[in-house]
């Protein structure tokens, strides 16, 4: 069944990545005005911050097979109607900002029941092989393959991409159609009321338990961090590659594919890692590595030494990406993962506006250079503050609470 699910977030994926190159050439046919392009970033972003714990709830109270269907056919709906805009000659900025706000709600429903349907489909000893599969597909479908078909397509008809969108997201919803029926909340009787009172009560519950867990704040905490500093950073990468290296537009591109092919190898290679290192450990290492990596490519040594640097932190990156996720959904009960996720994932994308704004105030202030200082002493500082509540002892009990612990989720106390 997992196989299943893996195949459909590919085919969703590959169209988000596609919509990566696509939406802003197709954005700067009708404007040059850099802020309104950056615009539909903001648009699909902004659902993380308004819906995503109302996705959460309905991803613990309804079946999550159908959540799951149902983002996809909305994702389709907006690819569509974005394709009938630009073949009638429809096209406008408000239209552009609507679909990717569509996409993003879209997205913060599929996210959610994602994270949560994983431990349904396979065993705890699958979980982190589970979640490398769908983080490293991610990688190459969002960041590899997705773009340059997008660019490719565009420059063919301005349609095709949204077109090959459209049809990705519509097999995702085939795909999942051969998964059976997901299992209810446990605690919510069979055909249930769905009331706004009722959802309202659900987000409290996650968010409470959230707040109650403080292993899972810390969790929280470092990944923001991280989503902080590469905001703060890999954002003004441009600046760094052309003003201190001096590298052409093709070298900055073989820049960014060096993280990625990082990445891809951090998620191939995952549990074989985490095989070697206890999870505190793990989480301790990479978080350093990568915050040396960062602050080094302030440096600008020179070309060859940031593509190792990059290579190694998107390697780091993936690897601790695959094993918080797998932890996060071992110690949190699985009625209550989607809510308990969505509050998370809040505070994860969140910090990306901040990240991105403080990295522009300090390069202003300082130069680029000291944004790559800054964000790498800032993951370092949050590795290090949480080391206490992550150690590999206090994980050790929380794992071990979380697999003997048993009852409605309401009334089971968190495990850390």
């Amino acid at each position: 069944m997992f196989r299943k699910l893996w195949a459909a977030t590919a085919a969703s994926n590959l169209s988000d990545g596609v919509s990566l190159a696509a939406a802003p050439l197709l954005a700067a046919t009708i404007t040059r005005d850099p802020a309104l392009i950056a615009g539909i970033t903001v648009a699909q972003r902004a659902p993380w911050l308004v819906l995503a714990f109302v996705s959460g709830a309905l991803a613990d109270r309804l079946d999550r097979r159908k959540v799951a269907q149902s983002a996809n056919w909305i994702r389709a709906a907006a690819f569509a109607a974005l394709t009938a805009a630009v073949l009638s000659g429809a096209l406008s900025m408000p239209l552009l900002y609507v679909v990717f706000f569509a996409i993003g709600t879209a997205e913060t429903l599929y996210d959610s029941v994602s994270a949560a349907w994983v431990p349904m489909l396979v065993g705890p000893e699958e979980l982190t092989r589970a979640n490398s599969r769908l983080q490293t597909t991610w990688v190459v479908c969002n960041e590899f393959a997705g773009p340059p078909i997008g660019g490719f397509l565009f420059a063919a008809a301005a349609s095709a991409p949204f077109l090959l969108g459209t049809a990705g997201y519509l097999a995702a919803v085939a795909l999942l159609a051969l998964i059976p029926p997901a299992a209810r909340r446990q605690d919510e009787p069979e055909g249930g009321p769905l009331t706004v009172r009722n959802v309202r009560e659900d987000i409290v519950t996650g968010a409470r338990w959230y707040w109650s867990s403080p292993v899972l704040r810390a969790l929280s905490l470092v990944a923001a961090a991280g989503n902080a500093a590469v905001a703060a950073s890999y954002g003004l990468l441009v600046l760094l590659a052309q003003d201190e290296l001096g590298v052409s537009d093709e070298g900055y591109g073989v820049m960014l594919a060096a993280s990625a092919v990082g990445a891809v190898l951090g998620g191939m290679t995952a549990g074989r890692v985490g095989g070697r290192f206890r999870p505190g450990t793990l989480i301790l290492v990479t978080n350093l590595l990568s915050a040396a990596a960062t602050a080094g490519l302030g440096l600008a040594v020179s070309p060859a030494v940031t593509v190792a640097l990059m290579a190694l932190d998107g390697f780091v990156v993936l690897v601790v990406s695959v094993h918080m996720v797998t932890l996060r959904q071992q110690i949190v009960p699985n009625e209550l993962m989607g809510r308990v996720t969505s509050v998370y994932r809040v505070v994860a994308v969140g910090s990306f506006a901040v990240g991105g704004i403080a990295g522009g105030a300090v390069a202003r202030a300082f130069g680029v250079q000291a944004s790559f200082y800054a964000a790498g002493a800032a993951i370092a500082v949050a590795a290090l503050a949480v080391l206490p509540v992550l150690s590999n002892a206090r994980l050790a009990e929380v794992k071990r609470r979380a697999e003997a612990a048993a009852g409605p989720a309401e009334e089971a106390a968190p495990v850390s």
